[in-house]
C-alpha cells in the first residue's frame, strides 16, 4: 500500500477524537480491597462484573478532562457516559489501567494518583505503537493487540549505554560532546520500537504530574502518527533527536543558531 492511498484511509479515533492507540499501565498495590473501596467512593468509577473490570467513566469528577481539544460538553448525550479507561486486578499486588488512547493514559495516571494514594505505584507501560485505519475492526476487538507479540524492553541496556557513552567525562566540555556524540548515535540507529513495547517506569523519579510517562509515551504517539503518514523511516530515537536539536535551537541566543 503506497503512503498516498494509506493517507486516504479514515484513521480510528475514539469518543472524544484521539486516534486510538492501545495503552496499559501496570501498578504495584498493597491492598486491592483499599482500592476497590476508593474506586467505590467515585462517581466516575463502576464495577462492570462481566468484564471482570472497573470502567473508569467520563463523568463527574472526571468530566472535566479534556482530550484532543474536545470536552465533556462535546460528547453526544446519547452517548454519554463513555468509558476512558478499565481498571483490574490480574494477580495479587497487581492493578492495570487500560485506555484505547494515549492521551487517556496520561490522563488516568494523573487522575488516580491522587485518588488512591502513594501505595499504587505506576511501575511498567505497554504501548501498541501504531495507528490504526477504521476499517481494521472494532476498538474492543483491537485493544487485543497489546497482548500479542509483546516485546519487554528492559531498562539495564539503557543504562549501560549511557554510562558507556558518559563514562570519560570530567568537564563542561567533555559533557556537551558526550551529549552530541549520544544524539548523533542515536539518529543514525536503524533499529526502532517493536510494534508492542512493554517498558519499566521509574517511580522514583516520576514528578506528580506523570511528565516523564507523558513524554514517553507522546514521543511514541508522534511516531506512531508518523508511520500513519506515510513517514515510516522516522525511528523513535530519530523524533526524539529531532526534537531536542528544535529546542536547542529554540532556547539559543539570537544570532547564535544555524
Amino acid at each position: 500500500m503506497s503512503p498516498k492511498t494509506k493517507r486516504q484511509r479514515c484513521l480510528l479515533a475514539t469518543m472524544t477524537n484521539e486516534p486510538f492507540q492501545p495503552v496499559r499501565l501496570y501498578y504495584s498495590i498493597r491492598d486491592r480491597s483499599f482500592i476497590i473501596e476508593k474506586l467505590r467512593a467515585l462517581k466516575c468509577a463502576v464495577e462492570a462484573p462481566h468484564e471482570r473490570c472497573w470502567q473508569w467513566l467520563f463523568d463527574v469528577e472526571a468530566a472535566s478532562l479534556r482530550f484532543a481539544a474536545s470536552g465533556y460538553q462535546n460528547v453526544p448525550k446519547e452517548k454519554r457516559p463513555i468509558v476512558l479507561g478499565r481498571i483490574q486486578f490480574p494477580e495479587p499486588g497487581g492493578m492495570t489501567l487500560q485506555t484505547n488512547s494515549i492521551e487517556r493514559a496520561i490522563a488516568g495516571a494523573r487522575f488516580f494518583a491522587p485518588r488512591l494514594g502513594p501505595a499504587v505505584v505506576a511501575i511498567r507501560c505497554r504501548v501498541v505503537n501504531r495507528c490504526f485505519a477504521a476499517d481494521e475492526g472494532q476498538a474492543n476487538t483491537l485493544m487485543a493487540t497489546l497482548n500479542q507479540n509483546v516485546i519487554m524492553i528492559d531498562p539495564r541496556n539503557a543504562e549501560a549505554a549511557l554510562r558507556r557513552a558518559f563514562e570519560d567525562v570530567r568537564s563542561r566540555q567533555d559533557s556537551e560532546r558526550a551529549a552530541a556524540e549520544f544524539l548523533e548515535r542515536m539518529a543514525t540507529r536503524e533499529e526502532d520500537v517493536p510494534m508492542v513495547e512493554d517498558f519499566p517506569s521509574a517511580p522514583e523519579e516520576e514528578t506528580a504530574d506523570f511528565r516523564h510517562l507523558a513524554t514517553a509515551l507522546q514521543f511514541r504517539f508522534v511516531r506512531a502518527f508518523e508511520h500513519w503518514r506515510g513517514n515510516s523511516h522516522l525511528t523513535l530515537a530519530a523524533i526524539i533527536v529531532r526534537t531536542v536539536e528544535e529546542n536547542l535551537r529554540a532556547r539559543a541566543p539570537e544570532g547564535q543558531g544555524t
